[in-house]
């Protein structure tokens, strides 16, 4: 069973001296970066169980807090994300680590551990070896890894660094979260929050993934004449993808609606994997499935809305809590519409 405690942050470490303040010698590019993780990186925000932790990043001095990293989970992910306030900078480098202290202590480049005694912990380069990197590139001013819960225990350690630059200015700067005390660095204790449970739908509701950025409502789509809602996802390259599911949001208004569940999609051309996964309290009646390179599918060239007209189908699913699809034959960038019948697990 998950440990239900109040999130406890422990911001501790110091790194050598080397790491400290501006940093005027970093590499243009650098091809060995390891972009470890990408993959477990989503395109879409998730929606908090509990109250995230927010910490500031700050330089050596404690002087500027031009970034912000918070820490959070859904139902089955985890997010931890940094923020660049500050106008005129951008992240060209963030780097992050998540796990246990042993695999922390494992990692190369780690010289000396002491979380008993002084709480320090000591790298030998800058930046840090941690293994998860965006890689050297602008990555605008916010930057996000998320991952399953499944792949980590109920609590865990993260330590967050990142490199940002000021183009018009020419400078660049090393920044860590804040410390309790004057150090370049720091550790945080992060276990997983409990999510409340699900509301009841009070029956069954529509569900249709909505893909955030990528999503277009239906009514919102020239030549669509139907008014029944819900999203068109895309278009979307090859990569991996999860957004949230939700039932009963009419119009498209997900204030409305409820969050149920998540679609996840894995496309790699020629073939795109969709699964759709509910949270506990809910079930999975049937899915209906659009997949290709137009926004919608379509009927005497014609626009289909209705799910029921949808190229792919599973019906009489008699509550199951995951449905998965395996589309081939699939190229260039593609559309996704999954629509749903969510109903509350009796």
């Amino acid at each position: 069973m998950k440990k239900l405690m109040n999130i406890t942050v422990v911001m501790l470490f110091a790194l050598p001296f080397a790491f400290i303040g501006c940093d005027k010698s970093e590499p243009a590019e650098n091809p060995d970066v390891s972009n470890f993780g990408s993959e477990d990186q989503i395109k879409a925000e998730l929606v908090y169980c509990g109250t995230p932790v927010v910490a500031p990043m700050v330089d050596y001095d404690q002087t500027i807090s031009p970034a912000t990293v918070s820490i959070g989970n859904d139902q089955t992910q985890l997010e931890i994300k940094y923020q660049l306030n500050e106008p005129g900078w951008f992240i060209y480098n963030a780097r992050l680590f998540v796990g246990t202290e042993a695999q922390f202590a494992a990692l190369p480049g780690i010289n000396e551990l002491d979380f008993d005694g002084s709480g320090t912990v000591h790298l030998s380069s800058s930046p840090p070896a941690l293994p998860i990197s965006s890689g050297y590139q602008s990555s605008g001013t916010t930057w996000s890894y998320v991952t399953d819960l499944s792949t980590l225990p109920d609590c865990f350690m993260v330590i967050a660094y990142m490199s940002i630059k000021n183009p018009s200015t020419g400078e660049s700067m090393q920044i860590y979260g804040k410390s309790s005390s004057r150090s370049s660095g720091y550790y945080m204790n992060y276990c997983v929050q409990t999510c409340s449970p699900p509301p009841p739908l009070g029956g069954c509701e529509t569900g249709y993934a909505f893909g955030e950025e990528f999503a277009t409502c239906f009514i919102d789509i020239p030549g669509v004449n139907s008014n029944n809602w819900g999203w068109s996802n895309g278009p979307l390259t090859d990569g991996n993808y999860t957004w949230p599911i939700y039932a009963g949001a009419g119009q498209c208004n997900t204030a409305n609606g409820t969050y149920v569940g998540t679609l996840d999609v894995n496309y790699t051309p020629p073939t795109a994997t969709v699964t759709y996964t509910v949270f506990d309290g809910y079930v999975l009646n049937a899915t209906h499935l659009h997949v290709g390179n137009q926004i919608l599918p379509m009927k005497k060239n014609k626009y289909i809305t209705a799910p029921g007209q949808f190229p792919y189908k599973h019906g009489n699913l008699n509550g199951v809590s995951t449905d998965t699809y395996n589309i081939s034959g699939l190229s260039g960038n593609i559309y996704i519409v999954a629509h749903s019948e969510v109903c509350d697990d009796n």
